[in-house]
């Protein structure tokens, strides 16, 4: 069973976006009875951090730019894309790329089109070979889409290596947050995402039926990123290595974590069935 989680969160993205209010106020302040500011003055150093960081072009971009953030706010996947598919067409100079193109890349995550996701994947990479976002969502996707009788199963697993392990190491010297991720935010994403390849790299481990591989890299996952998905992954994981003590015990974690969805409850209730049953049997 697999299980998928988001890093990223609406709250993050909508903040990658103008602040659209202040952006159509702008040109009516500009155009008031406003002083300039005189060198050197605390006005002009006020002024300078508002220059600072991606803006759009022109009302129409503005507008265009709502959209896309109307349907984030309503939690329109669809609605989403063709937003973000309707400013990329219309105003390819735009500072917001890289958002828009994560945006869209989500949406179809969520969705469930997994052709789509990789899609979006791959102009995302295209457009920045870095993005870790991109590449955590591909490593993920790919390695929750791959199956054990798949023709092209170690093709895919070798995908997702190279997307997780890319990610870890971008991360190693990562000192700036992507687009669309607060500073004072970036230590809390950058253990999500660093959770998140790991958890990728288990995923492919245990296809690859390496099971002490699987528990390693689930292990580093909850070591960076205590999430109750990646917790039911690491009791599989020890079901699978005949760790039973060890499921259920880790199967109890989530069990007992608060808020968490019926689904990731439910496996790990199967993974703690399963270690007794076979703890029984040993």
């Amino acid at each position: 069973m697999r299980i998928r989680f988001f890093a990223q969160t609406a709250g993050i993205l909508l903040a990658a976006l103008p602040l659209l209010a202040q952006q159509q106020a702008q040109p009516q302040t500009q155009q008031g009875s406003q002083q300039p500011a005189q060198p050197g003055s605390s006005q002009q150093s006020q002024a300078q951090p508002q220059q600072q960081g991606p803006k759009p072009k022109s009302q129409q971009e503005v507008e265009a730019l709502q959209k896309v953030k109307t349907a984030l706010q309503a939690h329109d996947p669809d609605a989403e894309i063709q937003a973000v598919t309707n400013v990329l067409e219309n105003f390819t100079d735009t500072d917001y790329k890289p958002v828009l193109l994560n945006i869209a890349m989500q949406a179809s995550a969520q969705k469930g089109d997994y052709a789509q996701t990789l899609v979006w994947g791959d102009r995302i990479i295209q457009n920045n070979p870095n993005d870790v976002q991109a590449r955590v969502i591909l490593a993920e996707d790919i390695a929750q889409h791959t199956r054990e009788n798949d023709l092209d199963k170690e093709q895919s697993l070798k995908k997702v290596d190279d997307y997780a392990n890319k990610v870890l190491d971008l991360l190693k010297t990562a000192n700036n947050p992507p687009a669309g991720v607060p500073q004072e935010k970036w230590t809390e994403f950058k253990n999500q995402l660093n959770g998140q390849a790991y958890d990728a790299l288990g995923l492919a481990a245990d296809l690859r039926k390496k099971y002490p591989d699987a528990v390693g890299h689930f292990k580093n996952a909850v070591t960076s990123d205590p999430n109750p998905v990646s917790t039911a992954h690491l009791a599989k994981a020890y079901v699978d290595n005949k760790q039973y003590d060890d499921a259920i015990t880790t199967a109890d974690k989530v069990l007992a974590m608060n808020e968490v969805p019926p689904s990731v409850k439910q496996y790990a209730q199967q993974q703690k069935d399963a270690a007794t049953k076979f703890k029984g049997t040993k």
